[in-house]
């Protein structure tokens, strides 16, 4: 369920964060809406594009991947998911 969350001002600083394209910045703060409170969220791209860009022509996988290629987010399994 999405949640309202404040953004702050440090992440546009942050030098993982400027290294990112501006689509992809957009995304770590559309996830954080679509996150639990600890940050967690399922690796769905198809469902994380519907929820984020959803009326958008992005390239999902790409924008994950620049995402952890830049430390900004990483998966994990638990249980199987």
């Amino acid at each position: 369920m999405a949640r309202i969350r404040s953004v702050h001002p440090g992440l546009f600083t942050n030098s993982d964060w400027v290294e990112c394209s501006p689509m992809a910045r957009l995304l770590v703060i559309g996830l954080w809406t679509h996150a639990d409170d600890n940050g967690i969220f399922e690796w769905k791209p198809k469902t994380i594009k519907m929820c984020v860009f959803p009326g958008d022509q992005v390239e999902i996988e790409t924008l994950i991947q620049e995402l952890v290629d830049n430390s900004l987010m990483r998966s994990f399994d638990d249980g199987g998911k």
